[in-house]
C-alpha cells in the first residue's frame, strides 16, 4: 500500500485536451489464478485475459476490480508505446468493481496528460466510451447517449449501487475502460446486459469518488449496510392505519440483521419515511434529483464507514414521527449468512476424518454452474436469496460438502452438501466455532447433526490418527485454511 501515499492529488488540477484522452488509455494484460471452491485446496487452471483502464493522477490507473481479480502477473502498454511494463495493484474495490493499478517504471507516465473526473451525467447526453475491446489490438471508442441513472445491481459483486445505462457498445476487453463526456471521465465501462441490445453499464463518478474518498487513510472499508429489509406501502388503507396523511409513502420494516446498525435504533413494524433528510415513497425509492429516482439503499451506501445518518419513523399506530440516528458501522458482508461474491482470497475449509467442511458462499453455491439458483439444493440456495440476515444463533451456515472415502467414515460415503446444525449437542453458530468444537472437543465420538435429520459419529482418537494418511492419499497439503 505504499502508493497510498500519493494517491490524494487525485483530480485536482490537470485539464487535459481532446488530443491527450488517447494518450491516457491503457490496455491490461492480467495473468489469473482463480480458486477451486469446490475442491478448496486447489486452484483452476492459469488463465490469461485483457482489459483497459486509464491514467490518473498520481501515476495511476483506473479500471475494474474483475479485470484484476485473482492476479498473478499483470502488464500494462499505454496507448502509441508497444513495450509492455509490468503493474501491481495499489487497491481494489470489489464491491464497486473498481480498481487503482501502477507501474514502478515513472517512464511509462511520461508525456501523459492524467484524465479528471467530471460531473454525474444527465440523460440523454452523448457519452463516448474508450477501451480494447476483442476483434483488434488497436484503441476503439463507441458513442452512446445516457438512457438511465439508477441503482442497479453490479454483477461482480451482486451490491446495488448507483449506475450508469447507456446505448453504447460495451464488449470484452472494454471492461475499465473511461466513459467520456467533455474529455472527462464520467464513468467507467463495467458490464452489459446480455438478454437485450445495446444496454451497457459505466459505474458513475460518485462511486468513484466514495471508492477514493476510502482508502485515503491507507485501508479499504468498503460501502456501508444498514441492514435491514422492508415492504412497500402501495395500500391506502394500510397508510390510514398509521396515520399517513399522504398515501403510498414511506416503508415498513420486516426483518433486522443481529448486530446491524439498523437493529440498533428500529423495530420490526416501523414504518420508515425519510432517510437522511430525503423522502421515502411507497415503492421504497427516493429522489435522486429532480425528475429522477432511486432505490432508498443508494442513501445508505453513498456514506462512508463511520458516518451517521437519520431517520424519520413512525413507531405502532399512534401517527406519532420520531426521529433517530443511525451510525453506519457495518458493511454487507459484516451482517449476511451467506456472503457474496468473495475475490483474492482462499476459500476456508476443514477436513476432519476425511469428511469436507465449508461456510456456505456464493462462490461455492456457483460451483453448480451459471445457473446455480436452479440447480443446487434448495436449502442451501434459499437462506442466499430469501434469507439472509445475520441472527443471535446464526452467522455462517456450515456445509458438509462431501467424504474423502477412508476406513474412519465408511457407511458415510454418499453424503454430501448437508448443513451441519450441531456438535455434540452443541448449536452450531459459525464456521470458526464449528472448528473449535471439533478440534477441542474430549468426547470419544464426535457426534454430528445434519438438516436433513442424519447423525453422523466419527471416532475421534481414530480420525486425529488417520488424518495425515487420508492427507496424503488425496495428495492435500493442508487439512486446514481458516481466517
Amino acid at each position: 500500500m505504499k502508493y497510498l501515499m500519493i494517491l490524494f492529488t487525485l483530480f485536482l488540477t490537470t485539464v487535459c485536451t481532446a488530443g491527450s484522452i488517447d494518450q491516457a488509455m491503457v490496455k491490461i494484460y492480467t495473468n489469473s489464478v482463480a480458486y477451486n471452491y469446490y475442491l478448496p485446496w486447489s486452484t483452476d487452471a492459469p488463465m490469461e485475459s485483457s482489459g483497459s483502464g486509464c491514467v490518473v493522477h498520481g501515476n495511476m490507473i483506473l479500471t475494474n476490480a474483475h479485470v484484476v481479480t485473482d492476479e498473478t502477473y499483470l502488464q500494462v502498454r499505454k496507448e502509441g508505446d508497444p513495450g509492455k511494463y509490468q503493474a501491481f495493484v495499489v487497491a481494489v474495490s470489489h464491491e464497486a468493481d473498481l480498481a487503482l493499478i501502477t507501474v514502478d517504471d515513472e517512464s511509462f507516465f511520461r508525456g501523459i496528460d492524467p484524465l479528471e473526473l467530471g460531473e454525474l451525467p444527465m440523460t440523454r447526453e452523448e457519452v463516448t466510451v474508450y477501451g480494447y475491446p476483442m476483434g483488434g489490438d488497436a484503441l476503439s471508442t463507441t458513442q452512446g447517449v445516457i438512457s438511465r441513472i439508477e441503482s442497479s445491481r453490479y454483477a461482480h459483486s451482486g451490491l446495488s449501487l448507483l449506475t450508469v445505462q447507456i446505448d453504447a457498445a460495451i464488449n470484452p476487453g472494454n471492461s475499465g475502460g473511461p466513459a467520456i463526456i467533455g474529455n472527462k471521465i464520467i464513468g467507467v465501462a463495467m458490464q452489459t446486459m446480455n438478454q437485450a441490445e445495446n444496454i451497457s453499464y459505466v459505474i458513475p463518478v460518485p462511486v468513484i469518488e466514495h471508492f477514493f474518498n476510502d482508502i485515503e487513510d491507507g485501508k479499504y472499508d468498503g460501502f456501508p449496510s444498514a441492514g435491514f429489509s422492508y415492504q412497500t406501502i402501495r395500500n391506502e388503507a394500510f397508510s390510514t392505519m398509521f396515520g399517513i396523511r399522504q398515501e403510498q409513502t414511506g416503508v415498513m420494516i420486516t426483518k433486522l440483521a443481529f448486530g446491524s446498525p439498523a437493529a440498533e435504533v428500529l423495530e420490526p413494524g416501523d414504518i420508515l419515511l425519510q432517510i437522511d433528510g430525503r423522502a421515502i415513497a411507497g415503492d421504497g425509492t427516493v429522489e435522486l434529483r429532480s425528475g429522477s429516482r432511486t432505490r432508498l439503499d443508494y442513501m445508505v451506501n453513498r456514506h462512508q464507514i463511520g458516518e451517521t445518518i437519520s431517520l424519520e419513523i413512525i413507531r405502532d399506530e399512534d401517527g406519532i414521527r420520531h426521529t433517530v440516528e443511525m451510525k453506519l458501522n457495518t458493511t454487507l458482508h459484516d451482517l449476511t449468512v451467506v456472503p457474496n461474491k468473495i475475490y483474492d482470497t482462499p476459500p476456508e475449509y476443514f477436513i476432519f476424518g476425511g469428511t469436507v467442511f465449508m461456510p456456505l458462499s456464493l462462490n461455492y453455491l456457483e460451483s453448480w454452474g451459471y445457473d446455480w439458483y436452479l440447480n443446487a439444493v434448495d436449502y442451501l440456495t434459499y437462506p442466499f436469496l430469501f434469507d439472509n440476515w445475520r441472527t443471535e444463533s446464526r452467522e455462517e451456515i456450515v456445509v458438509l460438502t462431501f467424504m474423502l472415502p477412508a476406513e474412519v467414515n465408511t457407511g458415510y460415503e454418499s453424503l454430501k452438501n448437508e448443513i451441519i446444525v450441531a456438535v455434540n449437542g452443541v448449536p452450531v453458530r459459525n464456521f470458526s466455532q464449528f472448528v473449535e468444537l471439533v478440534d477441542e472437543g474430549t468426547d470419544t465420538f464426535l457426534k454430528l447433526a445434519t438438516n436433513l435429520g442424519n447423525i453422523i459419529v466419527l471416532d475421534r482418537p481414530e480420525a486425529i490418527a488417520t488424518n495425515d494418511e487420508i492427507m496424503t492419499r488425496y495428495g492435500i497439503i493442508r487439512d486446514r485454511v481458516l481466517r
